[in-house]
């Protein structure tokens, strides 16, 4: 069935009628490097996806309306480049039915000198904040992995990606505004008494860009309603970053409060990280700490983990950029019950949940192509 709409897709996206009227671009990311070493302690050796950045192919465009007013829309598919397997929706903003296309982004919307509003699957504010981190927001990045692993909704990953969202986003001179209004799954309450508003999304940014220096601000709200857990998880992050020519210095700090709407489930994270030019390519650093509350039933004690990266990127061309790196990180004791209760992991992996989960050591290579 998936195979079938994206086919449909493209057919229909590159027919003459269709061209004649808009702008369409087909592109997409090529990304995959071989790994070496500990993943949470288990051994690890193969071909990954998506190192530097996600691999994927989209389809977008836009039609001149007049008096300077656009129609756009954008069609964005990930996949893993290891296996050929499209990457899917998971957790709470599954659909209730059908097969997962276009699961990074699907939207129409317009724009014009006001900015842009769309309607849509699309990008939490939270998802752009590579501008402060001196990794780019890589796979491999420390703020990555440590906001990923704890559940934060500000991150370069997936918690990041909304359906049923309208979004503004505009940039005046140095400045720009963004924020999103998503409804969840579920718009419309039914008569068994479900409250559907209970999983609304909201978030905002406002960021400042001007030469060297970037620096923004980043809130978002995560409602809950399970029966149990229905606090609302309220995050912030503010992040910097200076280029000083000789070397670019990044950093940010993020807190999330009730995070996946447990009362008491705080989370702090802050990062700094460095990049340095050296002739055609960048030696990046960078270290991140996680400051994670205990909390009776899934925390028996706080826990600060810590994850440190350097990396080397290569520009082979305008397209394509090869990469080396280390990465370690450390659960500081984490237990791996504990790691599942917080939703880190979706098993133990065979681990007994009294144990403690082993530190992550890993090395890899690769390339990524842009086209």
């Amino acid at each position: 069935m998936q195979k079938k709409l994206i086919a449909l897709a493209v057919a229909g996206l590159v027919s003459a009628p269709v061209l004649a009227q808009s702008n369409i671009q087909i592109y997409g990311i090529a990304d995959a490097y071989m790994q070496y070493g500990d993943f949470m302690g288990d051994d690890t050796m193969g071909v990954g996806s998506g190192g530097l950045m996600g691999s994927r192919l989209g389809f977008r465009g836009e039609e001149d309306l007049g008096s300077g007013l656009k129609a756009v829309f954008l069609l964005e598919q990930g996949f893993n480049i290891d296996n050929g397997q499209s990457t899917a929706i998971s957790g709470a903003d599954r659909g209730q039915s059908g097969d997962d296309v276009f699961t990074r982004q699907a939207y129409v919307g317009l724009k014009g000198n006001f900015g842009q509003v769309a309607l849509g699957r699309q990008y939490a504010p939270g998802y752009f904040t590579g501008e402060y981190d001196a990794l780019l927001n890589a796979y491999v990045s420390p703020m990555s992995l440590l906001s990923s692993f704890t559940g934060l909704t500000i991150t370069p990953n997936s918690a990041a990606r909304w359906n049923n969202s309208v979004t503004y986003n505009g940039t005046f001179q140095s400045v720009s505004l963004a924020g999103i209004y998503s409804a969840g799954n579920q718009e419309t309450d039914v008569k068994n008494g479900t409250d559907n508003n209970d999983d609304d999304k909201y978030g905002v940014s406002l960021k400042y860009d001007n030469g060297p220096l970037k620096i923004g601000g980043i809130y978002q709200g995560v409602k809950f309603n399970d029966g149990q857990d229905d606090e609302t998880q309220q995050e912030w992050l503010v992040g910097a970053s200076y280029n000083f020519g000789m070397a670019t210095l990044a950093g940010s700090y993020q807190q999330g409060r009730d995070v996946a709407g447990v009362n008491g489930l705080d989370v702090d994270l802050w990062q700094v990280g460095v990049i340095v030019p050296v002739g055609a390519g960048n030696i990046h650093v960078a270290y991140a700490q996680a400051d994670v509350d205990k909390v009776t039933g899934v925390l028996s004690n706080d826990v600060k983990p810590k994850s440190f990266t350097v990396a080397y990127t290569h520009a082979l061309s305008k397209r394509t950029t090869g990469y080396l790196g280390y990465t370690k990180v450390d659960y500081d004791d984490l237990l791996w019950g504990e790691a599942e209760n917080l939703g880190s992991v979706s098993s133990t992996n065979g681990h007994d949940t009294t144990e403690k989960v082993d530190d992550t050591d890993l090395f890899y290579v690769g390339i990524n192509h842009k086209f």
